[in-house]
């Protein structure tokens, strides 16, 4: 899977999870009789639906933690492999030292 495929993962989750938190603060803190219209299980009646909303919060925790979790592998994916080098690996010469002083490279003429 690509980093476009991920990313894209990330942000399907997310909005899943935002969705579900919503429904969940919907169904544990608004009456039942109140219920919006776009939410199942308007009817008259008093009480909150807690289990309803306790699924609607598990959902949003795994959807969340989902996403975050595909984000830090992204991250840690494209971090340079020496924590304490910015410059990424192939940009760094091959030559070692011996070979640098058996064989200088050559200066320009200031002819």
């Amino acid at each position: 899977m690509n980093n476009t495929a991920k990313w894209v993962a990330v942000v399907v989750l997310a909005i899943i999870g935002l969705l579900a938190a919503f429904v969940a603060f919907e169904y544990l803190t608004v009456s039942i009789h109140a219920l919006p219209s776009y939410i199942p299980g308007h009817h008259k009646g008093r009480g909150h639906y807690h289990k309803r909303g306790a699924v609607a919060a598990l959902v949003a925790i795994v959807a969340i933690g989902g996403a975050v979790a595909i984000t830090l592998r992204i991250v840690r994916a494209n971090q340079p492999s020496d924590p304490g080098s910015s410059v990424p690996d192939k940009a760094v010469p091959q030559d070692s030292a011996d070979q640098l002083l058996a064989n200088p490279p050559s200066e320009p003429n200031d002819s």
